[in-house]
C-alpha cells in the first residue's frame, strides 16, 4: 500500500486526525476534494476496493481537525412573527368589534319598537275579547257565512 501525503503551506493550527472514508470513488473524491479546498488535507492513502466487491473504495485521510465555532446566540423568530399576529389579529378583532356593534343595534332597535309592538299587542287583546264577548261573528261587516 503506498501513501501519499502533502504538506501544509503554514504551521498546523490543530491536531491531526486519522479517518477511514468508504464509499463511492465520487463520494471518496469528493470528501478529499472538501478537505484539500479548505486546505486541512495533510495525506491520504491511495484508494482501496471494498473486499465485498460491490464497487465501494476506502481511502485513510489524515487532515487537520478545527473544532467548530459554537453559536455564541440561538435565532429568534419574534422579529418575524409580528406580522403573522397582526394579519390574524387585526381581522379577528374587527369581526368581533362589527358583531357587538351590530347586536347592541339590533337590542337598541328593539328596545325602541318596544311600546309599538306592545300597543299593537294590546290593541289586538281588546278586539279579540270584544269580538268574543259581541257573540256576532262580525259586527257590521257582511260575509258570505254568517246571514247578516
Amino acid at each position: 500500500m503506498t501513501t501519499r501525503t502533502t504538506r501544509p503551506a503554514h504551521p498546523v493550527p490543530g491536531p491531526i486526525v486519522s479517518r477511514r472514508v468508504v464509499g463511492t470513488p465520487g463520494e471518496v473524491a469528493a470528501v478529499v476534494a472538501t478537505l484539500r479546498d479548505a486546505n486541512r488535507l495533510v495525506g491520504m492513502t491511495l484508494p482501496a476496493q471494498m473486499p465485498h466487491g460491490d464497487g465501494r473504495v476506502w481511502v485513510t485521510v489524515r487532515f487537520i481537525d478545527r473544532p467548530r465555532a459554537a453559536r455564541t446566540t440561538t435565532p429568534t423568530r419574534t422579529g418575524r412573527r409580528w406580522p403573522v399576529v397582526t394579519a390574524v389579529a387585526v381581522p379577528a378583532t374587527t369581526a368581533v368589534a362589527v358583531a357587538g356593534y351590530l347586536a347592541m343595534q339590533l337590542v337598541t332597535a328593539l328596545i325602541a319598537l318596544l311600546p309599538l309592538l306592545a300597543g299593537g299587542a294590546f290593541v289586538l287583546a281588546v278586539l279579540a275579547l270584544l269580538l268574543r264577548r259581541s257573540g256576532v261573528c262580525c259586527p257590521g261587516l257582511h260575509c258570505p257565512g254568517c246571514n247578516h
